[in-house]
């Protein structure tokens, strides 16, 4: 039986998604949904600082693990990189976690056949993410703030009719848009016309140019 409230912990403490789904044989898509069901949130204790170039608070104990990311191994590199992107589908906010460049993503992309196969994993599970986000708010729907004259006075369910449509025409292909040919509302002239070769349609012309008495 799977031990949701530990894996729930274990989330707001700080361990990503991939992580969670290796060690608990839970797929990840799964736990996503649920954390998006249940509103996860990771736990943020420490007194924030914001860095210059990016503008994004970080705490005393991000900064120290920014320092011993220095001496990670390339292959420690790829996994935050990878473990990062499984979550955002951002190259340079992933790149930023694991302490990189964005070029040397791409870098490891042409020369590295083992990370580029696990980087197109990655992206999948990201895709994951993204289908739970979609039937979240499509379907469950999601809380946002009232005000009054600057005071929060409650809350509103809100759900996104266009994100439902999206998860439906993902799963069930008659609401999708038609592409080809209805062969029942189409005009049968004009389909007749569409199947001509060039020279048919040639004689064609010239047939109705005579009919008219155009030479």
């Amino acid at each position: 039986m799977t031990d949701w409230a530990a894996i729930r912990q274990e989330y707001e403490e700080g361990a990503s998604l991939r992580a969670l789904a290796l060690k608990h044989g839970v797929g990840k898509s799964t736990i996503a949904e649920r954390k998006f069901k249940e509103q996860w949130v990771e736990r943020r204790t420490d007194t924030g600082h914001r860095t210059p170039d990016t503008g994004h608070e970080t705490s005393t104990s991000q900064r120290s693990s920014d320092s011993n990311k220095k001496d990670l191994s390339t292959k420690d590199r790829q996994r935050l990189f990878l473990a990062a992107f499984s979550e955002h589908a951002n190259v340079l906010v992933s790149a930023r976690i694991a302490s990189i460049h964005r070029s040397t993503v791409y870098d490891w992309l042409e020369h590295d056949e083992d990370f580029s196969f696990a980087y197109n994993q990655a992206k999948e599970d990201a895709k994951d993410v993204l289908r739970a986000e979609i039937y979240r708010r499509g379907k469950e729907g999601w809380d946002e703030p009232v005000y009054h004259a600057g005071i929060l006075t409650g809350t509103v369910r809100k759900h996104s009719d266009t994100l439902l449509i999206f998860h439906a025409k993902m799963l069930m292909p008659e609401y999708r848009e038609k592409s080809s040919l209805d062969v029942t509302s189409a005009d049968t002239f004009a389909q007749a016309l569409h199947v001509l070769s060039d020279e048919q349609y040639a004689q064609f012309k010239q047939w109705v140019a005579d009919a008219k008495g155009e030479h």
